[in-house]
């Protein structure tokens, strides 16, 4: 009875794609013929979180996978939300953080 399925990416690591160690994210979606939801990259910071038994999202330390994590959640409740670009994701990570900012969860 589930209908709506999306694909989420998880542990991407942007160097072993480039290096054709790892599929990229539109290679999994391509393979698979499901719409993504995100893609969340590999993140040291992720280990440490989980140790401390905090969400990586309330951490201090802003992150890369902290940053994704939000956006993937800001689609699944619906919002049009761009997805992160891994491959040069700080190429416009002040604009994300511009739009997290402003745009807060209702």
């Amino acid at each position: 009875g589930i209908y709506d399925i999306k694909l989420l990416v998880n542990r991407v690591r942007p160097d072993l794609v480039a290096s054709h160690n790892m599929l990229s994210v539109k290679d999994v979606q391509e393979a698979l013929g499901l719409p993504l939801l995100g893609a969340i990259p590999e993140d040291t910071q992720m280990i440490l979180s989980t140790n401390f038994g905090e969400p990586l999202v309330l951490r201090n330390k802003l992150t890369l996978a902290g940053i994704a994590f939000e956006t993937v959640a800001r689609r699944l409740v619906g919002f049009q939300t761009d997805l992160l670009n891994l491959e040069t994701p700080y190429k416009n990570l002040f604009q994300k953080l511009e739009m997290f900012f402003l745009r807060p969860f209702d």
